[in-house]
């Protein structure tokens, strides 16, 4: 089942640069991990403090397995520095199962 994983950061005002910078190794890094589709990273219109993330993903453990990695951590590490607020991660799976859908 395919995933989509949506990350949404408030960068500290004068930081959005250094912030992209560091969103774009971690999806470069992304490109060579397996289960991993593709992504982009958006900024907010109104605020061009919001940064967000949107990664597709072949299978939720695809995922976890990335999200636990100790080469991510430390690339986060990294990003939260830049960061007034704690990000926000929000992990979507496609579509709905019959368990879930109310049939």
């Amino acid at each position: 089942m395919a995933v989509k994983v949506l990350i949404e950061r408030r960068v500290l005002p004068g930081q959005e640069r250094r912030a992209l910078e560091l969103l774009r190794t971690l999806r470069a890094r992304c490109l060579q991990e397996p289960g991993y589709i593709s992504g982009e990273t958006l900024r907010d219109s109104e605020d061009a403090h919001n940064i967000i993330v949107i990664s597709s993903w072949f299978g939720l453990m695809d995922w976890r397995r990335w999200h636990g990695s100790q080469e991510r951590k430390d690339l986060e590490s990294q990003i939260r520095q830049l960061l007034a607020a704690p990000e926000r991660v929000r992990v979507l799976l496609e579509g709905l199962s019959e368990s879930h859908s109310g049939a």
